[in-house]
């Protein structure tokens, strides 16, 4: 079940926290909107896996109670756009799927947005996956929208990000 824990938590756990740190790294705001709404807007970043740790506080071994913490860094274009920590509790761990509740703060330069949710997860890892963004600071304190998350094994991966 290790390597199952590790690609919830590598993969879905980084990736969402990069997914919403994207949001971050965007300039402006969005009025709220559907997403197919004309003025929703959507661009990618990339996510790059920094560090992590997993606590095992349920029953031994991979189970629900158990937390991942996580950070990593964002790029757009190439260059450095910010930062992201978060934690994901496993709530359920099946023989063949899992479920993890994650909220994510991401940093950058013009304030945070904070993304949670739940993502599901198989024994191949979550796939494509979008979260809500449920707000932020500075810049960012009328974000709303989701981000999509294009989960791969790879040290980085693409998150889309539509704001409305």
């Amino acid at each position: 079940m290790n390597t199952f824990r590790s690609l919830i938590t590598g993969v879905t756990v980084v990736a969402a926290g990069a997914a919403a740190a994207a949001t971050l790294a965007t300039t402006g705001t969005a009025s709220a909107g559907p997403a197919d709404s004309p003025r929703a807007r959507t661009f990618t970043l990339r996510a790059h896996h920094g560090s992590d740790a997993n606590i095992d506080l349920g029953t031994t071994g991979f189970s629900a109670g158990d937390q991942d913490l996580f950070t990593g860094s964002l790029s757009r274009n190439g260059a450095h756009a910010g930062r992201f920590a978060g934690t994901c509790t496993t709530v359920r761990a099946g023989k063949t799927t899992a479920d993890q509740l994650c909220e994510f703060v991401l940093h950058l330069a013009h304030g945070q947005i904070t993304a949670a949710g739940t993502v599901r997860s198989g024994r191949s890892g979550p796939g494509t996956f979008a979260l809500p963004i449920l707000g932020g600071t500075g810049r960012y304190g009328t974000a709303a929208g989701q981000i999509t998350v294009t989960a791969t094994n790879g040290n980085a991966f693409p998150i889309a990000i539509t704001l409305h």
